[in-house]
C-alpha cells in the first residue's frame, strides 16, 4: 500500500524522502512569489488588467492591489491551516494545500480579466497559507533537536529556486510574442502549480507526525515512526524511547488545553505557565521584522534602479535581477549549516549588524551617482555590487529563521495553530512591504535605505531582550523555557535552569538517569522524561 511505504526505507532515507517532499511545498510558494515579477511586465497583461497601455502601467496602486491580495489569502489560509492540520493532521492538510494551490494556479494562468485575477489570486494565496502554516511544524515535528534548523533549512532552499526558477523562466519567454503576448504571463503562472502534483504523491507516501499521532491516541504508530527515524527500527533503542516518552509525557500535560481557539491563544486567556501569548507575538513580529524591518522588498523592488544607473540597459538588468535570486540560494545552503551551530539569536545578532552597513552603503552610492552624474556608472556599479551582497548575507542570516522559530516554540497540540500567526506576520509583513516600500521610495528617494539601515541596528536589541535561544533544545523542553513569568530572556533561562535542575534532582532522587545531557552551547537538554516528574515540574511555581 502507499501509505506504508515509508515503512520499507530507512531512517535516513525516510528523513531523506521528506525534506524532498517538504522542499516541494516551499518551492511553490517561491514560484508562486517569483512570477508576478515578470508577469508584472507584459504589456498584454497590463492592458487585460486595466494596468495601463503599451506595456507602460499607469496604475500602480491597482497592480500593488493584485499582488497583495494574494497575502490576504495566505492569511486567512494559514489560520484556516492550522485548525485543519490540529484535527485532522499534517498529511490531510498538506493534500488540502495542494488542492487549493492548483486550483488557484490554473484560475490565474486562465484569468480573462481583474476581477478572476483577484479572486485566483486569494486562492492561490489560501493554498500557500496551508503549505506555509503546516510543512515547516510537519518538518520540525520529526527532525532530530540537534539538527532541526539544517533540517528546515534545507528544506527552504527549494524557496529561493523557485524564485529563481521564476526569473530566469520570466527572462527566457520575454522575448516571445505568442499569442499576441499572452503566453508571456499565462505560461509562467501555469506553471507554478508543477510541483504540486508530485508533492501531494509524496506525502501520501510519508508517515504523520509521531507528535501528532500521540495527540490523537495512536502511540504505537508513533512509536513505531521514532524507532524507524531514532532507533534503526528497534521500539526499545534508548533515543527513541527517550524521545518517545518525552512527547507522551508533554501531550499528556497539554491535553488540557486541546481545544483552545485563536482568540484565547492571542489574548493568552487560562494559558498558565505556556504563556501563549507572548509566543504569539514573538512568532508574528519576527516575521514581520524580515519581512518588512529588513528592508529587503526595498533592495529587491530598488534594484531595478540600481541596476540602469550602473549604465545597464533593460534587457541586462533582467537578467541580473534573476542571478540575484540566484545568490539567495548560495546563503540559505550557508544557513542550513551555521543556523544549528551559531544559534538562533546570535546569528540574528551578526546578520542585523552587517545588513545594516550594507544599507546605509547602497544609499551613499545611489545619493553620489545623483550628485556626482559623471562617476554615476562606476558609483551605480558598487551600489549593484552591495545588492549581491545584501542578499547572500540576509539568505544565510534573517531569512530562514523566522520560519523556524514558530514551529519550535509552540507545544505540540498547538503547534500547526501558533505557527499559523507566523504565516500572518509573513503574510502582513511581505504584504505591507510591497504596498509601502514604493511609497516610501516616492516620498524620501534612497534614504529609504538609511531608514532600514538603522532599522537593522534598532532590531538587536529587541531580539536579546525578548526572543530567548531554541537551537539544540528539544520541543517538548521549549515549555520549560517560556514557563517565566517574565518576558525578558535572561529570566526565562534562569527559569528554564531551574526547572531542568529540579527535575533531574526528583530523577536522581528515585534512582533514575535521565539521558542527554548538556548540549555543546552549556543549554540543559533533557531527552527523556517521566510523566510523574514533568508533571510536577511543570506545574511548580
Amino acid at each position: 500500500m502507499i501509505r506504508g511505504f515509508w515503512r520499507r526505507l530507512s531512517g535516513k532515507h525516510l528523513l531523506a524522502l521528506l525534506n524532498i517532499v517538504a522542499a516541494l511545498a516551499i518551492n511553490f510558494e517561491g514560484l508562486a512569489q517569483g512570477v508576478m515579477g515578470s508577469v508584472n511586465v507584459s504589456p498584454e497583461y497590463i492592458e487585460r488588467m486595466q494596468l495601463g497601455s503599451n506595456g507602460v502601467v499607469h496604475d500602480p496602486t491597482r497592480q500593488g492591489g493584485i499582488v497583495c491580495i494574494y497575502y490576504l489569502g495566505a492569511l486567512f489560509g494559514g489560520f484556516w491551516a492550522g485548525h485543519v492540520a490540529d484535527k485532522y493532521g499534517r498529511i490531510k492538510g498538506i493534500l488540502a494545500g495542494c488542492f487549493w494551490c492548483i486550483i488557484g494556479a490554473s484560475l490565474q494562468s486562465a484569468a480573462q480579466n481583474l476581477n478572476m485575477m483577484l479572486c485566483a489570486r486569494v486562492i492561490t494565496g489560501v493554498g500557500v497559507g496551508y503549505l506555509m502554516c503546516i510543512v515547516p511544524a510537519w518538518s520540525a515535528e520529526i527532525a532530530a533537536a540537534h539538527s532541526r534548523g539544517k533540517f528546515i533549512t534545507i528544506t527552504f532552499l527549494a524557496n529561493f529556486i523557485g524564485i529563481t526558477t521564476a526569473s530566469w523562466l520570466g527572462y527566457g519567454i520575454s522575448h516571445t510574442d505568442i499569442g499576441g503576448g499572452q503566453f508571456r504571463w499565462r505560461f509562467v503562472l501555469a506553471f507554478q502549480m508543477l510541483p504540486c502534483f508530485p508533492l501531494a504523491l509524496g506525502v501520501l507516501l510519508l508517515p504523520e507526525s509521531p507528535r501528532w499521532l500521540v495527540k490523537m491516541g495512536r502511540k504505537e504508530e508513533a512509536l513505531e515512526i521514532i524507532a524507524k527515524l531514532r532507533g534503526n527500527d528497534n521500539p526499545d533503542h534508548p533515543v527513541a524511547r527517550a524521545e518517545f516518552d518525552e512527547i507522551v509525557t508533554m501531550v499528556e500535560i497539554e491535553n488540557k488545553d486541546q481545544n483552545i481557539s485563536y482568540w484565547r491563544m492571542f489574548l493568552g486567556t487560562n494559558s498558565g505557565d505556556i504563556h501563549l501569548a507572548r509566543r504569539i507575538q514573538l512568532s508574528f513580529w519576527l516575521q514581520v521584522m524580515m519581512q518588512y524591518g529588513t528592508g529587503i522588498a526595498a533592495v529587491v523592488i530598488y534594484s531595478a534602479t540600481i541596476f540602469r544607473t550602473a549604465g545597464f540597459d533593460d534587457d541586462k538588468s533582467n537578467w541580473l535581477s534573476a542571478l540575484c535570486n540566484t545568490v539567495g540560494i548560495l546563503g540559505t545552503a550557508v544557513a542550513a549549516f551555521t543556523l544549528d551551530k551559531v544559534g538562533r539569536r546570535r546569528t540574528l545578532f551578526w546578520g542585523a549588524v552587517v545588513l545594516a552597513i550594507i544599507h546605509f552603503a547602497i544609499g551613499g552610492l545611489s545619493r553620489a551617482a545623483i550628485n556626482q552624474p559623471e562617476n554615476a556608472a562606476a558609483l551605480g556599479t558598487g551600489a549593484a555590487a552591495c545588492v549581491f551582497i545584501y542578499l547572500f548575507f540576509f539568505s544565510s542570516t534573517w531569512l530562514m529563521i523566522p520560519f523556524i522559530y514558530p514551529t519550535e516554540i509552540f507545544p505540540t497540540h498547538l503547534r500547526a495553530k501558533g505557527n499559523a500567526f507566523g504565516v500572518a506576520g509573513w503574510a502582513v509583513g511581505f504584504g505591507g512591504g510591497s504596498l509601502l516600500v514604493p511609497i516610501m521610495f516616492a516620498g524620501i528617494g534612497e534614504k529609504t535605505f538609511y531608514v532600514f539601515g538603522a532599522a537593522m541596528f534598532a532590531w538587536i536589541p529587541v531580539i536579546y531582550v525578548f526572543f530567548p535561544e531554541t537551537a539544540k533544545r528539544s520541543l517538548e523542553s521549549v515549555d520549560m523555557l517560556f514557563a517565566s513569568k517574565s518576558p525578558f530572556t535572561w529570566d526565562e533561562e534562569k527559569e528554564y535552569a531551574r526547572r531542568v535542575e529540579e527535575l533531574r534532582i526528583r530523577m536522581a532522587e528515585r534512582g533514575e538517569k535521565p539521558l542527554g545531557g548538556r548540549d555543546e552551547e552549556g543549554l540543559g537538554k533533557m531527552s527523556v522524561v517521566h510523566e510523574e516528574n514533568v508533571s510536577e515540574v511543570a506545574s511548580s511555581k
